[in-house]
């Protein structure tokens, strides 16, 4: 009975969702919740008020990238080169255009990595994440597809526009903005992430969205997902953020069911185990390969010469590869990829973290202490492997 109910939900959606499509939102709105001090964090500014000249064309033009992603970037764009495969819009996840406070809001994104002069080092990437690269790595993970050139007007619209939202933020300080996906944190999960349990729980709470087989709704017409592909070869690769089962937890609590979960009332929530076996399921099956993942965490910071690898710490949970500490014979940790993973694939990527003993996180923030403490350090570019004895 159960599939019944959830064929006909998809069937009616499916029927109806065109029309519907720019009518749905979700329970986050686009103007953010006031901070203790009294003021509005953010507001959404006004579409009307985007000025009639070169950079009003690029803001706009921008937004639709962003919103249509595989129409204007995809092989069915019309563009001389294909930039993403995956079918999925960039607001798939950036939800509400964009301004969903708990939905990876841009204009936090802007002020994060746009803001400054280069951007935070990302050790998986190996560079530093200006605006650029980030868009960049989400067109080659998220969207299962390639860079875009760096002084394209398609990537430079996608810019403006995330620039031109930030301006809705209404506090001085942008790092106190209510923002984010609800995080969680990995001491909430004590057993392994059952994806066995979590088909049931997605076929109860998500397939009537997004299908029995991960599909979604897709829009031939309009060459986008009304609810998008969640695995099979449109969804995102297994190098993308939300490959990462944390990222993904922190979203769904704060976002789905789309237009019934709220982010400050758990009474509109999954629970904390429907949450993360449901999402241990949708990880568990197939999607498109990263074919860049043997990279991922090689080389050093530039900094300080830091093997990449070491700064894995807030990525440990997750099943991206290549999977660190390698271990030798006699116990030694090392990031030499030609001995074995000490940890299993399936606890990097299911959990848990933390129990039993060792606790992964503990460790590897152990081993990076023990390479920030060991003076002098190499200098860039001759820097060396690091090894730790426990």
């Amino acid at each position: 009975m159960r599939y019944i109910i959830n064929v006909f939900l998809v069937l009616v959606l499916g029927a109806v969702g065109t029309a519907q499509a720019q009518h749905l939102y979700s329970t986050n709105p686009p103007d953010w919740y006031i901070g203790t001090d009294g003021i509005m964090q953010y507001v959404a500014p006004d579409e009307a008020a985007i000025p009639n000249d070169a950079t009003g064309d690029m803001i706009r033009y921008g937004k639709l990238i962003l919103t249509e992603t595989y129409k204007y970037l995809g092989p069915e764009s019309g563009i001389p080169n294909t930039y993403v495969t995956s079918r999925l819009s960039c607001s798939n996840c950036h939800l509400e255009d964009g301004r969903s406070a708990y939905g990876q809001p841009w204009a936090v994104v802007w002020y994060k990595y746009g803001a400054g002069a280069r951007g935070p080092w990302s050790a998986r990437s190996n560079q530093y994440l200006d605006m650029k690269n980030r868009i960049h790595d989400c067109t080659v993970r998220s969207m299962n597809g390639t860079r875009l050139p760096d002084d394209s007007y398609q990537l430079l619209s996608m810019i403006e526009y995330m620039k031109w939202l930030s301006t809705g933020i209404k506090v001085a300080d942008w790092t106190k903005v209510n923002h984010g996906s609800n995080n969680v944190s990995v001491t909430e999960l004590t057993r392994p992430a059952d994806p066995v349990r979590g088909k049931t729980v997605y076929e109860d709470n998500c397939a009537g969205c997004h299908g029995f087989t991960g599909e979604g709704i897709w829009d031939a017409a309009a060459k986008k997902y009304i609810y998008p592909a969640v695995w099979g070869p449109y969804s995102f690769n297994n190098g993308a953020g939300m490959y990462r089962l944390r990222t993904a937890i922190g979203f769904i609590k704060g976002n789905m069911p789309y237009g019934w979960a709220n982010p400050t009332d758990t009474t509109h929530q999954l629970s904390k185990e429907d949450a993360w076996d449901s999402m241990a399921y949708v990880l568990s099956n197939n999607r498109p390969q990263f074919s860049g993942a043997p990279q991922d965490w090689l080389y050093y910071r530039p900094a300080d010469c830091a093997p990449n690898w070491l700064l894995k710490v807030t990525q440990l949970d997750a099943g991206y590869e290549s999977y660190y500490p390698r271990i030798k014979p006699d116990g030694t940790l090392t990031g030499d990829l030609s001995y074995p993973a000490k940890y299993s694939p399936e606890r990097h990527k299911y959990g848990p973290w933390k129990t039993p003993a060792p606790d992964m996180l503990v460790e590897m923030q152990t081993i990076q202490n023990a390479y920030l403490a060991k003076t002098p350090r190499p200098v860039f570019p001759d820097c060396q492997p690091f090894e730790y004895t426990p």
